[in-house]
């Protein structure tokens, strides 16, 4: 099995770059999209750390993310919301309270751009590029003790009239050649923090509240 897509370098690099040291890499299991693209490898690894320690053999190749944080502010009465999606998640079965994200799937792919596009698909909100603000200065990963994904997470505040702001309340989207079906809701942070099971979601609204509130 190939181990020379575009997420597998971008893990190569990055363990290279903190002076580790890679001797052998096998590909165990390859899933691709149906489009024939790369989504998820598991590898068999020989790597070494900067001090010469073996460090452990499995890694899960998922490639980096973003997610963006959008608070909604209602022109017309000062209501302050954030924008937010409903799914069930196939890791647990749960429906998830989360904001929206989405895989960078090309080498090449602006961060920005995704978390964007992934907004737009998710809830239907189009925002020009100068209203995401990055909420920290590099990707954080996830779990790098067995998986190489990073995310990079956005926030943005933006102004609707009312009955734009509005509209948004349980609309729902659905793709489903992405398995995707999604109802969308607008909650402040204390309705949203009873209904939360998810680490993304959590820190989405740390990170909001450290650049929009307290900088």
């Amino acid at each position: 099995m190939t181990t020379d897509s575009f997420k597998i370098k971008a893990w190569r690099k990055s363990v290279e770059q903190a002076g580790c040291t890679i001797s052998e890499v096998t590909t165990l299991q390859q899933l691709s999209k149906r489009d024939g693209s790369p989504l998820f490898s598991l590898l068999d690894v020989a790597v070494t750390s900067p001090e010469g320690r073996p460090l452990p053999n499995f890694v899960f190749i998922r490639g980096n993310a973003t997610v963006v944080v959008p608070l909604l502010v209602n022109t017309s009465t000062g209501e302050e919301r954030f924008l937010m999606v409903r799914q069930h998640r196939i890791g647990n079965g749960m429906l998830t309270l989360e904001f929206p994200a989405g895989m960078l799937d090309h080498e090449n792919d602006d961060p920005a751009s995704i978390a964007r596009k992934e907004l737009l698909e998710e809830t239907g909100l189009s925002i020009p590029h100068s209203k995401l603000v990055p909420l920290w200065s590099s990707p954080l990963f996830s779990s790098a003790g067995a998986s190489d994904e990073a995310i990079y997470y956005f926030g943005c505040r933006i102004e609707l009239k009312n009955d734009r702001f509005v509209s948004f309340q349980n609309r729902v989207r659905e793709n489903a050649g992405e398995r995707e079906f999604i109802t969308v809701t607008l909650l402040t942070y204390e309705e949203a923090l009873p209904q939360i099971n998810s680490i993304q979601a959590l820190l989405g609204f740390s990170l909001f509240h450290n650049k929009f509130v307290t900088s």
